[in-house]
């Protein structure tokens, strides 16, 4: 954060409705994506996370946070750590955008 978003992510905003259909595919993609770092509940204690340094941020309470735009989440889950020197992976070759978007929806209510 302290480098600043991406200029191509920053005025990024999730199109996609907020319905039981995305929040539930958003669940499905966190849980194979996300969850093993993040842990099931968002917490960051997931079992692959543990011996991170820095550990896995908490995403269940970040992703609430004023800083945590959907451009801000969106650049992170695409480009992962590097940006910022972590060992999060990068998912933009591996997740289509509509697959983010969903996360991110899903990141919102948990």
């Amino acid at each position: 954060m302290r480098n600043g978003i991406g200029s191509e992510y920053s005025s990024k905003e999730n199109s996609l409705a907020v319905n039981k259909d995305n929040l539930q595919a958003g669940k499905m993609l966190y849980a194979k994506n996300c969850s093993s770092c993040h842990g099931l509940s968002g917490n960051g204690d997931g079992p692959a996370g543990k011996n991170l340094n820095p550990r896995p941020a908490n995403i269940a309470n970040f992703s609430k946070m004023p800083m945590a735009t959907d451009g801000y989440l969106f650049w992170t889950i695409s480009e992962g750590g590097i940006p910022i020197q972590t060992a999060m992976p990068a998912f933009r070759s591996s997740l289509k955008e509509e697959e983010i978007w969903k996360i991110i929806i899903y990141l919102r209510d948990m």
